[in-house]
């Protein structure tokens, strides 16, 4: 089975996350998380696996790529699909970011263990999506779901 490396087929309305308000990268990748269980993305028995892969990445380096985006992932063999989780931070929270700057957006993505080709795609797509400072700037201003939805959509079709 071929599996697509577009972003909004994975992308939907129990997908996105506005207004969080945590303050600093554990706190939001656990409440990421928990949003996830609470739309069955994923399953409460996974939830620590899956938070302790997505810690030990960050140890490794932070996923904060500057420009106030952070993209925390990991492969996990509990996570069957692709699964990808939009946050919003108005307020923004310390991610350790390369240039000390808060984070706004967070696109955390999960695959499973066996998709190593298509997550690193899907990880280099996002990353090119959220380049775009405009694009940042509308999902930070964003108030609905259905609005997050619309420019993703839109800025998938430009970056293709």
């Amino acid at each position: 089975m071929i599996m697509s490396t577009n972003i909004i087929d994975y992308l939907d309305k129990d997908s996105i996350c506005l207004e969080v308000k945590r303050k600093n990268k554990r706190n939001v990748i656990s409440h990421i998380l928990d949003y996830l269980i609470s739309k069955k993305k994923i399953t409460q028995a996974n939830k620590k696996e899956i938070n302790k892969l997505l810690i030990q990445r960050e140890e490794m380096g932070s996923t904060a790529i500057g420009g106030c985006i952070a993209l925390p992932h990991a492969r996990v063999n509990s996570v069957k699909d692709i699964v990808i989780c939009l946050a919003i931070a108005p307020e923004g929270v310390d991610f350790d970011s390369l240039d000390q700057e808060k984070v706004n957006i967070i696109a955390l993505l999960l695959s499973n263990q066996k998709e190593a080709g298509l997550h690193l795609k899907m990880l280099a797509f996002l990353a090119r999506m959220l380049r775009d400072k405009y694009f940042v700037q509308q999902l930070k201003i964003a108030k609905t779901k259905e609005d997050v939805l619309a420019l993703v959509n839109k800025q998938q079709q430009a970056v293709r």
